[in-house]
C-alpha cells in the first residue's frame, strides 16, 4: 500500500490505450543522445538485426534476442559520424551495412559498404573514395543486398558536399570482398536519389527514390549490368512524390511505397503502388482513399505477406514534413485496408522499417520521443499478425476531463491526486516497455497518491499509470527521475 499525501495541481493531457489482445512488447534503446532504428530483420536464430544512428557516435548495429533483449552492439568506423540505413544478414551469418561517413578533414559525405561478422566485428569497410580515389564526388549508400553471386548490390545517391546539393541516383555492384565490378548514375537536372534496391529474379535490379527533374515518386528497372530497362513515376499535374521501399512479390511484378503530396493540402499522403513486371501500374493506393480526407503519412517499408496482401509501416503526418505517430497498415491484394494501428504518444514517433517474424507477426523499427529518455530514442516494436502489442498503443490523444490527474509528472516522487470513485480508486503501472510492474489500490472515495523511487520497486525513467475504475481507461505518462 502506498503513502497518502495531499498535494494541489491542474489536470494534463492523457493519452487513451485500447485493449491489447495478443503478447507482444516493445522496447526502447538509448540515452541522453538522440537514436534512431532505421532497418531491422529477423535473424536466423529468432532474433533481430537492427541498423541505425546515434549522435555523437554514427552509424549503430544492435543485436537482440527474439525478445528484444540486446546480445552485442557494434559502431563501425565506417558510419563515423554518420549513419547506418540499411542490414542484411549474408550467407555467411554475418551482415551487410549501407551508409555514410561524415568526413571532417574534406566536408563531404562518404557512401559506405560495410560488412560485419556474426558476431559485430567490422570485417572490412569500402567508402566511395576507395572505389573512386581520384573523384571528389562524395555520397551516401541508402540500401544494400547481397546478390545472387555472393556479391553486394548498393544504391543511394551522390552528393559533392555535406551541404551540397544531391545531383544523381547511384547503383554499385562489388564482388564478395566489396572491390568495385561496376558503377551507375541515373537522373538529369535536378536531384535524384535511391532510398531502395533488390535484386530480382531474372537477376536484375529494381531501385525506388526520387526524382525531381519529375518531382515524383521513381522506380527503375535494369539489367544484370545496370542498364535501364524501364523506369516509372508517380509524375501528375497535381501532386509530388518519393519513393522509399519497393519489393519484387510473387507473381513477378513489384508493390512500392512512399507518399506523394497534392498540391491543394500541404500534406503527404502514404501511397501504395502495384506494378506488374514490364513497369505497368496496376493499381495505386493513397491514406485518402483508406481513411478521410484529414488523414496524412508517408510510408517506409513495404512487404508482401503469405496471404498475399501487403504490410506497410512509417508514420502519419498532418503536414507536409512533420511527424506524429508511428503507423502499421494491413491490406489485402487490392491495397485494400484489413486493419490498421497507430502507436505513439504526445510527440513524434515514427516507423522506417517492418519485416515479418517466424510467428506470422511483424518487427517494426522506427524512433520515439514520446517514450524516451531525453530527444529520440531507437524504437522496435513486435506484433502479433493483428498488428497488436503489449507496449504503448495510441489510437486517440484527447484532453480528457477525467476524476484523476498527476500533479507532477516528472519528479522523484508522483503524485496522483483523485476524487468521487465510490468504490475507491485502482490503477496500474507499466514501465516504458509496457510491462506491468507495479499497481496501486485506494478503498477511500477521493484521494492523493504518492510513489516513487523509495518505494523499492522503481528505477528513473518512463512510466504509465492506468486507472482501471473507470470506462474509457486512462494513462497518464510520468517520468521517474532520481
Amino acid at each position: 500500500m502506498k503513502r497518502f499525501v495531499l498535494f494541489s495541481g491542474v489536470a494534463l493531457v492523457v493519452i487513451l490505450f485500447p485493449r491489447s489482445t495478443h503478447a507482444g512488447w516493445t522496447r526502447t534503446y538509448g540515452g541522453q543522445a538522440d537514436e534512431e532504428g532505421c532497418c531491422v530483420q529477423k535473424t536466423s536464430d529468432g532474433g533481430y538485426i537492427i541498423a541505425g544512428r546515434q549522435e555523437g557516435e554514427g552509424g549503430w548495429l544492435l543485436r537482440t534476442d527474439e525478445e528484444g533483449d540486446t546480445l552485442w552492439t557494434s559502431y563501425p568506423s565506417g558510419f563515423m559520424g554518420g549513419s547506418a540505413y540499411s542490414v542484411q544478414q549474408t550467407s555467411d551469418g554475418g551482415y551487410i551495412l549501407a551508409g555514410y561517413q561524415a568526413a571532417t578533414d574534406d566536408g563531404k559525405y562518404h557512401l559506405a559498404l560495410v560488412k560485419i561478422s556474426s558476431t559485430g566485428e567490422e570485417m572490412w569497410t569500402r567508402l566511395d573514395a576507395h572505389w573512386f580515389p581520384h573523384d571528389s564526388t562524395g555520397g551516401v549508400g541508402r540500401s544494400a543486398q547481397e546478390t545472387a553471386d555472393g556479391g553486394y548490390i548498393l544504391a543511394g545517391y551522390r552528393q559533392p558536399f555535406i551541404f551540397g546539393e544531391i545531383t544523381d541516383l547511384w547503383l554499385i555492384k562489388t564482388d564478395s570482398a566489396g572491390d568495385l565490378e561496376w558503377s551507375r548514375t541515373y537522373g538529369s537536372d535536378g536531384p535524384d536519389w535511391g532510398a531502395c534496391v533488390r535484386q530480382t529474379s531474372d537477376g536484375g535490379y529494381i531501385i525506388s527514390g526520387y526524382s525531381e527533374s519529375l518531382n515524383s515518386l521513381w522506380l527503375l528497372k535494369t539489367d544484370e549490368q545496370g542498364d535501364t530497362l524501364w523506369t516509372l513515376s508517380s509524375s501528375q499535374s497535381w501532386c509530388a512524390g518519393r519513393g522509399y521501399c519497393v519489393q519484387e512479390i510473387s507473381d513477378g511484378g513489384y508493390i512500392a511505397t512512399g507518399c506523394v503530396a497534392p498540391f491543394w493540402d500541404g500534406k503527404d499522403h502514404l501511397y501504395l503502388l502495384k506494378i506488374d513486371s514490364e513497369g505497368d501500374t496496376l493499381w495505386t493506393r493513397g491514406d485518402w482513399q483508406w481513411f478521410d480526407e484529414g488523414s496524412g503519412g508517408v510510408g517506409c517499408s513495404v512487404q508482401e505477406t503469405p496471404d498475399g496482401g501487403y504490410i506497410i509501416a512509417g508514420y502519419t503526418s498532418p503536414w507536409f514534413d512533420e511527424i506524429e505517430d508511428l503507423w502499421l497498415i494491413k491490406t489485402d491484394s487490392e491495397g485494400d485496408t484489413l486493419w490498421t494501428r497507430i502507436y505513439g504518444g504526445e510527440a513524434e514517433d515514427l516507423a522506417n522499417c517492418v519485416d515479418q517474424t517466424s510467428d506470422g507477426g511483424y518487427i517494426v523499427a522506427g524512433a520515439t520521443k514520446s517514450f524516451s529518455v531525453d530527444g529520440y530514442d531507437l524504437w522496435l516494436l513486435k506484433t502479433n499478425s493483428l498488428g497488436d502489442t503489449l507496449g504503448v498503443i495510441e489510437e486517440l490523444v484527447v484532453d480528457v476531463g477525467s476524476n484523476w490527474y498527476v500533479l507532477s509528472p516528472i519528479g522523484s516522487e508522483i503524485v496522483l491526486r483523485y476524487s468521487d470513485f465510490p468504490h475507491g480508486f485502482h490503477a496500474q503501472v507499466f514501465d516504458a516497455l509496457g510491462q506491468k510492474v507495479d499497481e496501486l489500490h485506494s478503498v477511500s472515495p477521493s484521494g492523493t497518491l504518492t510513489w516513487g523511487e523509495d518505494d523499492g520497486c522503481y528505477s528513473p525513467g518512463v512510466y504509465f499509470i492506468r486507472s482501471s475504475s473507470e470506462e474509457p481507461s486512462v494513462t497518464q505518462k510520468v517520468i521517474l527521475i532520481k
